[in-house]
């Protein structure tokens, strides 16, 4: 028995990848709700699987909108549906496009070419490149308002593209070195070994004239505290050499006195 097709499912062909979060989730507003995986797929309508792909997309919508409000269903702005004019936006490479923003708390499915899985280290899939991928369109009606949204499911790496955002920095924008450059570049470490052993010499011998100076007042002053204690001790011993010379003479005196 043949598997029932979802027409919310939608399977696009050949289209561009932009603002791609298919490995991290991407946190929206001010943070507080459910980090999502989330891009946007671009589609030339200028092109038969451009054309292809939008009516596809259209036909899902048209079915869940009567899915979802079989009476009728409300008129809702181009920002409150997943398919929207590249017209009205200012991003690169979205002039004259359509596209169709989809997303998904639960990680999508990643394929490269043969349908390998790919992690993001692989550096296969990008902003820019061409992919295949599976969508399912849903509409949305809670306390959040009424949308028409795209629940992202699967992506398939297809060609490479021109990359969004800042280009590789392109290796011809060096200058070529010559002889003279080379000869420079071999002369700088000595020159800057040089430096570093005349600085490392000026600061032990500038410290080391600091710590002798230190040494050379600390020395001063135990020979300076000797020479007063010596002097002291010079006149103690004078004093007391003195006071017996002295006493002598006085009684010397007393005693003539007494004779006389």
């Amino acid at each position: 028995m043949a598997k029932k097709e979802d027409p919310a499912r939608v399977k696009l062909k050949n289209v561009r990848l932009s603002f791609a979060h298919l490995f991290r989730p991407q946190a929206f507003g001010d943070g507080e709700g459910e980090p999502k995986y989330n891009c946007n797929f671009l589609i030339d309508p200028s092109t038969k699987e451009g054309k292809a792909n939008l009516r596809a997309i259209e036909d899902a919508i048209e079915y869940v909108k009567k899915e979802k409000w079989p009476k009728g269903a409300p008129k809702l702005s181009e920002g409150k549906i997943c398919l929207r004019d590249g017209n009205n936006t200012e991003y690169d490479g979205y002039e004259d496009m359509m596209y169709v923003s989809a997303s998904n708390a639960r990680r999508p499915l990643v394929l490269d070419r043969d349908k390998t899985p790919l992690n993001e280290e692989d550096g296969v899939i990008y902003s820019g490149c061409y992919v295949d991928a599976i969508i399912r369109i849903w509409a949305q009606d809670n306390k959040y308002g009424k949308r028409i949204n795209a629940s992202l499911e699967a992506v398939r790496f297809r060609r490479d593209g021109e990359a969004f955002g800042a280009a590789p920095p392109d290796p011809d924008e060096f200058d070529d070195l010559d002889d003279e450059d080379e000869e420079d570049e071999e002369d700088r470490p000595r020159r800057k070994r040089r430096d570093e052993d005349e600085d490392e010499d000026d600061r032990p011998r500038h410290r080391k004239s600091r710590d002798e100076d230190d040494e050379d007042e600390d020395d001063d002053r135990p020979r300076r505290r000797k020479r007063r204690d010596e002097d002291d001790e010079d006149d103690e011993d004078e004093d007391d050499e003195d006071r017996p010379s002295r006493n002598s003479r006085a009684r010397k005196r007393r005693d003539d006195d007494d004779v006389v």
